[in-house]
Formats: C-alpha cells, structure tokens, sequence
C-alpha cells in the first residue's frame, strides 16, 4: 500500500500498536526515524516531515513524501526493465509542484466524495422514513430505526473503525451468553430432577453441589498438569519462600519418575470427573426447560451441547488459559497437593500400567534409554510391575475385542448407513488425532524453558513452537486443543458405544445382563471394575447387571481404549521425547487447527471469565516471583485483555441500564395501578411526586454527607467567593462537633427516606402488572427487586459518583442547605441520643477519652443532653417491644408463610450483617493509618486491608457495598413495619391513631439506625483492628466485590455523566486549583486582606 490515501493508513488497530509501531518505524530512513515515533500516524508523520522540509530548505536525498513512500511502494521501470528516477532539479520546486498537482486531485476526490456520501444518506433517511427498509418488515417504527441506525454507526465510529475490535467484542458477547444460556439450562434441568442425577435418586441440592465441586476440581488438575510440567525446568530454591505449597506439590510430583506418573493418574481421575458430571448434569431422554422450541432442547439438552460447552468453558479452559502465564499460583493450594497424591495412587493401582509398553517399545524403535531418574527397580518391584502390566494389558485386549467385534457387525451407536470397515477406520484416525493433540500440550510445556539453541537443532519444532508461545497463540491453542479433543472423544463415544437390544445375538453370545455391561461402552474403561470380577459378574443374574446398567449408562463409552490408545500413550510419548514429538510436520497444522477453533469464538467466554479468575485469585505471572518482574494490577495488561475489560464494560451498562429502565416501569405501574401501600389508600399522583422527591432527596443527602466530610481539610475562603451556598453549608457542617452531629441525624432521615419510599412504592401481596409472567413478578415485585435497584441506582449511587470530585457544585444548593439544618434538627431532638451511651461506654473501655471541638458542656446542658439520652433509651426500647411483639404476632408487612421466631432471627441477623458493612469503611480508614508492625500483629485484619486496597478494590467495595446496605434496609423494612389492619387488635390495645403510627414503620426506622448503624459505627471507630480482624469481614469484603463485578449497577456511572453534564458539574480543582496552587491563593487572600486593614 501506499500513504497516497490517508483513510486506509490510519486504520490502525490498538491491540497491535507497538508491533505495527516497530515495523513501520523500520521503513523510514534514520533521518526521520525519531519524528516519525512521535507521531504514529503515518499519513500525518510523512506530512510533517516533507512540509518542514520544504518550510526551512532542507531536503534529504530520499524519494519519499507523504504522498508517495519508495520503500513502501516498489519504484516504476521503463520498457527495458529499469527502475525509474527522479529527475534531477530543484528539490524543493520539486517537491511544491507534486504536492500542488496532487493536492488538485485529491481535492476533487474528497468533493465528489461528500456529494456521494450526501447523496446517501438522504436516499437511506428517504426510504427509512418511507418504511421502504428492512425495519419496516420487523414492525420497527421509522423513529425508532432512525435512532438505532445512528446508534450503531456512532458506536462504530466511536471503536475507531476498528473491526478486529468489534469482531472482538461480538465474539466475546455471543459466547458468553452461550455459556450463560448453557449454565442455566443445565441448572434448570437439574432442580427440575430432569438429569441423571435424579435416575438415582440424588436430591437436586446435593447433585448442584457434587456438580459445582467436581467442575472446580477439574479446572484445578487441567491447569495443574500444565503447571507441574513447565515447572520443570525451574530451580526449586526460587519459589520455595513465596509459594510453599506449589513447592509440595512440585517436590513430590518432580521426584523419581513421579511426573509420568502423575499424568497416568491424572488423566484416570479426569475420566472419572467427567462420569461425575455427567451423571448430576446430563439431561435425561425427552428433557424440555422453559418451555423452549424443540430444536433448541435437542441442540441444547438432546445432543448435550449444554454440557458441553459448561464443562469445556469453565471446568477446562478457564483455568487451562491463566495456568499457562500464572504456574506458581495456580498450584499453591492444597487442592492441588491432594490431587496429586490422588493421581499418582490412581497409577499405583496399574490398571492403566499397558501404556509402559509403548514408552518401551518406542525406545527400543529409537535406540534412546527411557529417561529415569531412579535406580533400578529390584526383582520384587520388577515383578510387581509386569504384573500390573500385563493386568491392563488384559483388560484394554477384552475392551478392544468386544469394541471391534461391535462395529463389524453394525451393533453401536455409529450414525446409520457407515459401514463397519469405515467405522474402524475412523476410530483408529480419531484415537491417533486425539492422542496427539493430547501429547501436544505435555511436549510443548516441557520445551518451554529449554534452552534456545537445543530447540533449534530441531528446525520443524523450533517452528511449531515458535508459532505456539507468539503473543496470546499459546493460550488461543489450547483452547482450540480443548475443543477439538472434546468434540472427538463425543465422536469415539458414539462410536465405540454398543447398542445391543434385548433378543438380539450379543457379542461373543455372552449373557443378556452382561451385554448390557457392554452396552455401556464402559470397556473402554473398565475403570469401574477389577479384571478379576468379570467372571463372578458373568456369573449374576441379568435382572441384577440391568440394574447396574442405569450407573455404567454415563456416556463415558470406550473410556479405557480411549484413556489408553488415545491419551496416555501419546502423552508419555510426549513427555518422554519432547522434541523428536514437536518435529512430525503434522503437529504444525494441527497448531493452526486449534487457532482457528479458537478464532471462531465459540468458546471465546472462557476469555472473559479466566480474568475474572485473575483478577479475584490475584495470580500473577512467574517472572513477577522469579525475575522480580512489576506485579500486575487489575488493569489490563496485554491487548486482550483490554478488549475483554472494554466488553464487560460495554455489556454491563447496557443491560444496567435496560434493567433500571425495566424496574422504573414496573414501579411506576405498580403506583398508578394503585398497588402499592401509599397509592392504595390515596391518589396515585401524590405517591408518585412522593416518591420521586424522597428518592432526589436521598440522592442529595447521600452525596452531600460525602462532600462535606471532603471539604473539611480545604480552606473555606478558597471558595467562599464562587460556591456561597456551599460555603454556607460547610460553615454550619464543619464547626465543632457539628459533622458528627449531622452524621448522626442525616442516617437516621436516609433510613426513614427509605422506609417511606418503600411505603410508596413497594407492591403489595399478589399484585402483577403488565401481563408479566408469574416468575417475573416473583422476582421484581414479590421480592421488591425493582424497587431495590431503582433506588440504589438513581438514588444513591448516581449522587455519589458525582459527588465524589464535584463536591462544591454538588452542595451548593439551598437543598443541601435545608438538609444540613434538616439533620442536624433530628439529632437535636435527642431521639438518636442513646448513641452517645455506647460511644461513652466503649470509651471507659478503651480508657481513651471521647474527642470533641467544643468547650466542656455547662450544667444545663449536661443534664439536657442526659436526658435526651434517656429519651432516647426509653424510645428504642418502646420500639423494640412493639416490632418484637408485632413480629410474634404475625402482624408485620414479612412475606406469608414464615415463621415468627425465623422472622426475628432473620431481623437480629441483618442487623449485625448489616452493623458490619456499616463499621467496616470507618474501621478501614482507621487501620491503615497505624503503624505497619501494628497491622501486621493481626494477620486477618491486615489481608481484609490488603483485599480492600488492592488496586481499584476500594471504589469496588464501596459500591457492592452500597448495594448490600440498601437491599439489606429494604428487607428490614418489610420486616419491621406493622400491618394492622382497621379493626384488627392493634399491639399493647392501643388506639386505632397511635397503632396507624406504629403503621409508618418509624419505629423500625429508629431501631435500624441505632442498632443497625451508629452502634456499629461507634464500634468500628473504637476497636478498628479488632473489627477488621473479624474472619467475616473477608467474606463480605468478596461478596461486595462480586456484586460490584456483576455490573447490576452499573448504569449509575452513565446516569452520573448525564447528572454532570446537565448540571454542569465541574471537579472541585476548577474552582480550588491544585494542592500546591491553593497556598497561593490563601497567601494572596491574606495579603490582601492585610493591606484592606491597612488601608
């Protein structure tokens, strides 16, 4: 190509920056080699180098310009076949008349251009508005085609026409709805006893469990067996401090010739796993969930694709990709130990030991020793070990027998018309494909840290492997490898599976109950049960093997042969003789395969969720432990990554927000269909205004606490001038004690906003709306989801976001002001006063005394405030006796049919669960201010820091954390306000007006504030470091993660920008200037004020 069009050069992809850099920096001469760097495009870098050359004179001898480059482009030849030249003159004439004749050409290429483009576009808006297109026939009105028409080319043009990166995003998004879809089907069909599971009588729970437990457990040994053969080559003495148990598992897996040991057993173990899985998992015959077309059950449930891609993207590839950079921490647990010892037990038993043979036999072919790193064996073991070899060698004799003789006669499940002959055929192919796809991934671990010029003396394995470990091939390849090995073993399953009625001749005219053990395919394997059982189980009646039929019936069909002929071998081939494996040319194409497979992007979600892994295990790659390289954070670091981090993003606002948008509308209904608590019993337009001014009003105050505890260290007179209501409002805020007063008064008002608004908006019992399904209603209404997220999303977190660095603009509304008196008049009134009593309390206790910036109280205002704290006492404690005894009446807004002493417990639990997250962000700020030797005194207070500060943990946390308040609230106040009808006895015999009240669930209010809130507070601020070395505040730590990382939320960030945007919010350093700015300005506001004085 050549530079002469500017729109192909620029179209360059970020995830390749640095490589097209490099490479395009090596064909510019050195003379512009340091501008051209500075400038990556290379339309604009040639364009400045020719204009300064012709601005200043100084012309190079080269026949390059911006709008024709020599080296990129080969020079023109005359007739006779030689290259054309310039000719000669005034270089800089020259150079001014090309760039006039061409700027002329390229002027009217650009004007015709628009005029067409203009053109089209008005005939595309025509035949749009027209209802002449596609949209048209979808039933899409024409406004509504308009907007999604330029909301996909603005989103197009906003990924800089970058395609790779859109067909990125496309696979990542498709996949992963796939798995999801696939995880929820399998899930489905298992609590719906529609899996095997339920064949044998396993209840759904513990089949969910078992499944969960054994899919991890196989990630953990498909990673594991990568880990422990790359980890080979490296010197024990480097990681034995910083990873102690990889260092157990690499010591017992690396002694003697324990590692051909390990991948014997392990591949036995990985069999048995997947029998697992599929017996909780695999749907049985004629299963149907949601009520899905029939196509979609067969693809999905019938052929087991669901399985398949749920085992594939999390139970295989998920780890398989990050234990390929992360070996050391991938290993470093002691799951990974126990599966160790498993494993090597497992090939201790010798029913696999026939595959020795072939490491023999092939050495014998090669005339290379077998690599040992024992001693030799002694008469006894040696006899001990032929023994188990010729054990197995019966068994897979048995397994082959029976197998070859079934698909000569047409008796397995091989799809029909295939002849016999061609099915053999086939198998023997697969089982070679298999296997050496399957010694592949051993071969090319053990060459990794090989020296380079020992890899090279092998020219076709230097070039498999070079193409292997280039950028991310390595991790793309097994993947690939994982899917294709996958789909073969289905395929030799269904070929090796017999399928012999009852009546027919069986094979080799044994038993009907024991061709139903062959029928199983289970010969494959013959893992189940020892070869000395055979003749006693040929001996049993066939009533008792046709009941051993539905646990042999696991799909695991020619396990054994498979295990054997198509795994084992070829991996100790592999490990054994790791470059004569790579040399064989077939391996190179077999490389290119699985990145095709892989570049397909069926599995591409095992992408996205592998750094989910990363990023919650932390794991880091080995030159971080080894070669002291720079840890990584969870900021992307590859381009990959980059991609999967601006897919999440993308996905996450956008279902966030179509999901605020939905709960909005639900509410809404539910209001003017005079279905909730407020709108049943008055118009539906007062609950409406009602309820949006309570929810700005929580959006204003939840903000507004977090700007006035921020502008405290900022002096006042930097902004008195710019932001007055907001320098009002901190005056107030700020002086004496008046920020924990307001701190106080403000928790108890956002409670009671709560309270109310949920009074407002929350539904009913029974109440639908918009003809959704039952299970929607269920979850959205019945449980108040929409509700919860509505409020959280527009009424918390969107105010936060902003307030957070917008925090004078924010405040600076006579709202906020009203607010400020509106707070602090609650905690006036004393009602909030018990507080102070255990604030007092835990100050005797601590010996340190309460701090304060104010005088010491007279008198009068000691016995006021003691009385008030009375007050107080007496209130919380009338409250506690009604809700308590409401609770054990029955007579609360808690869902039906629960009962009253689990409706207490549940009521104390949230309180404490809540009290906690309540404590936890003030005992965090107080904790990492110590001293590091007193942190370190309490190692579970100093891994909750850790957790909580790694890289952008914090902001994480505190929205999950935000999340889990806010619906926790919402559950207590369904809990805690009182139903009692008219008529019905109210509590304690009061009256009908005071029982109405008791209605309002402000009791419940003051009880969640003080003991779900400022007690725990108190708490948290007096003990820090005996709070955060609680082992619960991990727990919640990762559980307000994980909601955070769901992206639930995720539409208060683009609400927030819309909120900015209007508003014209500014960052507070617009008004402030910088930290070392704003001593100036103080500086300068005082010498002026002197000289004012002067004057």
């Amino acid at each position: 190509m050549t530079y002469e069009d500017p729109a192909g050069s620029i179209e360059m992809s970020l995830s390749g920056m640095s490589q097209q850099i490099a490479d395009f920096v090596g064909c510019v001469p050195k003379v512009h080699e340091a501008t051209i760097v500075a400038d990556v495009n290379p339309y604009r870098a040639h364009k400045k180098v020719d204009d300064d050359e012709v601005s200043t004179g100084s012309i190079d001898n080269e026949d390059m310009d911006h709008l024709h480059d020599d080296r990129m482009e080969p020079a023109g030849a005359d007739i006779n076949g030689s290259v054309l030249k310039a000719p000669e003159g005034d270089a800089v004439e020259g150079k001014k008349k090309r760039s006039v004749i061409v700027a002329a050409v390229k002027s009217f290429r650009y004007l015709y251009s628009l005029v067409l483009l203009v053109f089209s576009v008005i005939v595309v808006m025509a035949a749009m508005f027209s209802g002449q297109t596609n949209a048209s026939t979808f039933g899409i009105p024409s406004i509504a085609a308009f907007c999604i028409f330029w909301f996909v080319l603005i989103w197009l043009g906003q990924i800089e026409a970058d395609i790779d990166r859109l067909v990125l995003i496309i696979k990542y998004v498709a996949s992963f709805a796939l798995l999801v879809l696939s995880v929820v089907i399998v899930m489905t069909a298992m609590f719906t006893e529609q899996t095997n599971a339920s064949t044998f009588g396993i209840p759904s729970i513990a089949a969910f469990c078992i499944f969960w437990f054994v899919l991890i457990w196989l990630g953990q040994i498909e990673a594991g067996q990568g880990c422990l053969v790359g980890l080979q080559q490296i010197d024990k003495e480097r990681y034995a401090e910083s990873h102690p148990v990889s260092l157990k598992c690499t010591t017992l897996a690396h002694k003697g010739d324990n590692m051909e040991r390990f991948i014997v057993g392990r591949q036995l173990l990985v069999v048995g796993i997947v029998t697992t899985l599929n017996m909780m998992g695999a749907p049985i015959a004629g299963a149907a969930v949601f009520g899905l077309p029939s196509v979609v059950n067969q693809i999905f449930l019938g052929n087991s694709v669901a399985m398949i891609l749920t085992t594939l993207m999390l139970g295989q590839l998920t780890a398989q990709v990050n234990g390929g950079t992360a070996l050391l921490d991938m290993i470093n647990n002691y799951f990974m130990l126990f599966s160790t010892y498993v494993s090597l037990g497992i090939e201790f038993s010798g029913i696999l030991h026939s595959v020795y043979l072939v490491q023999i036999f092939f050495s014998k072919i090669t005339g290379q020793p077998i690599d040992s790193k024992e001693p030799p064996r002694n008469a006894m073991q040696n006899a001990f070990f032929w023994g188990r070899v010729l054990m197995s060698c019966a068994a897979l004799g048995f397994a082959f027998a029976v197998t070859l003789s079934a698909l000569f006669q047409g008796k397995t499940s091989m799809w029909a018309g295939v002849p016999g002959w061609v099915s053999v055929i086939i198998l023997f192919a697969l089982m070679c494909f298999v296997g050496m796809m399957e010694g592949m991934q051993i071969a090319l671990f053990a060459v990794l840290n090989m020296d380079k010029e020992e890899l090279k003396s092998h020219a076709m394995a230097y070039k498999s492997c070079e193409l292997t470990f280039q950028g991310d091939n390595l991790q793309a390849f097994l993947i690939g490898r994982q899917i294709c090995v996958t789909c073969c073993m289905f395929v030799v399953a269904k070929i090796t599976s017999c399928t012999v009625a009852p009546g027919e001749s069986t094979i080799f005219g044994v038993s009907e109950g024991m061709q139903a053990f062959f029928n199983t395919g289970l010969l494959g394997a013959l893992t189940r049960s020892p070869l000395v059982l055979w003749p006693l189980a040929s001996r049993l009646s066939s009533e008792f093997l046709k009941a051993l039929q539905a646990f042999f019936n696991t799909g695991l069909l020619g396990a054994l042969i498979t295990t054997i002929v198509g795994s084992l071998m070829w991996r100790i081939v592999a490990s054994s003789f790791s470059l004569a494996f790579l040399s064989n040319p077939l391996i190179y194409l077999i490389i290119r395969l699985c990145l095709v497979l892989e570049g397909s992007g069926l599995c591409s979600a095992a992408w996205v969720t592998a750094r989910f892994q990363k990023k919650m295990m932390g794991y880091q790659p080995d030159p971080v432990y080894l070669e002291g390289a720079p840890r990584h954070t969870s900021a992307p670091t590859n381009s990959r990554e980059k991609d999967i981090d601006i897919t999440v993003t993308l996905v996450k606002y956008m279902y966030s927000m179509a999901l605020l948008v939905f709960c909005i509308t639900v509410v809404m209904s539910c209001i003017f269909s005079n279905q909730t608590k407020l709108s049943s019993s008055a118009p539906s337009a007062v609950a409406f205004v009602l309820f949006w001014f309570l929810l700005l009003w929580l959006a204003m105050i939840e903000g507004g606490q977090g700007a006035l505890v921020g502008l405290q260290p900022l002096d006042k007179n930097l902004y008195e001038d710019s932001h007055p209501i907001a320098h009002k409002c901190t005056v107030i805020a700020h002086k004496g004690d008046n920020m924990e007063r307001f701190i106080v008064g403000r928790q108890f008002l956002v409670v009671l906003i709560v309270f109310v608004t949920n009074m407002s908006g929350a539904a009913l019992p029974g109440t639908t709306v918009l003809g959704l399904p039952s299970i929607l209603n269920s979850i959205f209404i019945g449980s108040g989801v929409a509700m919860m997220l509505t409020t959280i999303i527009v009424g918390q977190l969107t105010a936060q976001v902003n307030a957070a660095n917008c925090m004078l603009d924010f405040i600076n509304v006579y709202f906020m002001l009203f607010s400020t008196y509106v707070s602090l008049g609650i905690e006036f009134s004393g009602l909030l006063h018990s507080v102070y009593l255990v604030q007092y309390l835990f100050a005797m206790i601590t010996g340190e005394p309460v701090k304060t910036k104010e005088e010491p109280r007279s008198a009068g205002a000691n016995a006021f405030f003691w009385a008030r704290v009375l007050i107080s006492c007496a209130a919380l404690g009338f409250a506690l006796a009604v809700t308590l005894a409401a609770l054990f009446q029955g007579k609360t807004t808690m869902w039906a049919g629960v009962p009253s002493w689990v409706s207490v417990i549940v009521f104390f639990g949230l309180m404490c669960f809540v009290g906690m997250m309540e404590g936890m962000q003030i005992a965090m700020f107080a904790v990492v201010k110590m001293p590091k030797e007193e942190l370190e005194s309490s190692p579970v207070a100093k891994a909750n820091c850790e957790l909580t500060f790694a890289g952008q943990n914090f902001q994480a946390f505190l929205i999950g954390r935000q999340i889990c308040v806010t619906c926790c609230m919402f559950v207590v106040a369904r809990i805690t306000s009182l139903n009692v009808a008219a008529g019905e006895a109210t509590i304690f015999g009061v009256s009908s007006g005071l029982q109405n009240f008791f209605n309002t669930g402000l009791l419940g209010a003051l009880i969640t504030t003080i003991i779900g809130s400022l007690a725990w507070r108190i708490i948290a601020s007096s003990f820090p470091l005996a709070f955060m070395a609680n082992p619960l505040i991990y727990v919640i730590i990762r559980l307000c993660l994980i909601l955070e990382a769901t992206g639930i939320c995720s539409a208060a960030w683009l609400l927030a920008l819309l909120h900015k945007v209007v508003a014209n919010f500014q960052v507070d350093e617009v008004y402030v200037g910088e930290p070392e700015e704003q001593g100036k300005k103080i500086a300068a506001g005082a010498g002026a004020e002197g000289a004012e004085i002067e004057a």
